[in-house]
């Protein structure tokens, strides 16, 4: 199975990271999807990410049973599983206001990797701006991004300038 990514970064970034061969993971508690490498699906996401110039464009590599979609009806199952042992092993509730949401949500996935160590790449949608208030339905237009455990997966990455694209 081969996935096209696409990582925003700055111009000196994206030469440093062709020139080494190989991105750095981010490992915070805030990371959406645990620690790894962050691709988008779709081009403009990843060049409207923090005011990129530039996108690196790169080929991963993996086995279909390498792949987990949160948004998939197992996905979903797996994720509500973890959500409910992190819940069952807290003193008191998880907390629910807006300043630990990363953090909730990075614990869940940080365990969700752990348990399953066969996957490599991890995908989940998410709003794309703020809510404006919060209801049952989330309409909010979403964009999907995928987390790469390792560059091992990563197989072929080029270089697009955002001058390049805005002429």
């Amino acid at each position: 199975m081969y996935l096209t990514g696409y990582h925003g970064t700055t111009l000196e970034n994206a030469y440093k990271i062709l020139s080494e061969g190989k991105f750095n993971a981010s490992d915070n508690d805030t990371d959406w999807l645990g620690k790894g490498i962050y691709f988008y699906f779709d081009f403009n996401d990843a060049i409207n990410w923090r005011n990129a110039d530039a996108v690196l464009h790169s080929v991963i590599k993996i086995d279909h049973s390498e792949y987990l979609d949160i948004d998939s009806n197992q996905g979903k199952k797996i994720y509500e599983q973890i959500v409910d042992i992190i819940a069952s092993l807290q003193e008191k509730e998880v907390s629910t206001s807006s300043k630990n949401t990363q953090k909730n949500q990075c614990a869940v996935m940080r365990m969700i990797w752990e348990t399953y160590p066969k996957v490599s790449v991890i995908s989940a949608s998410f709003p794309t701006e703020k809510t404006k208030m919060r209801t049952m339905i989330d309409v909010r237009k979403r964009r999907k991004e995928f987390c790469v455990r390792n560059n091992r997966f990563i197989k072929c990455t080029q270089i697009i300038r955002k001058d390049d694209i805005n002429d």
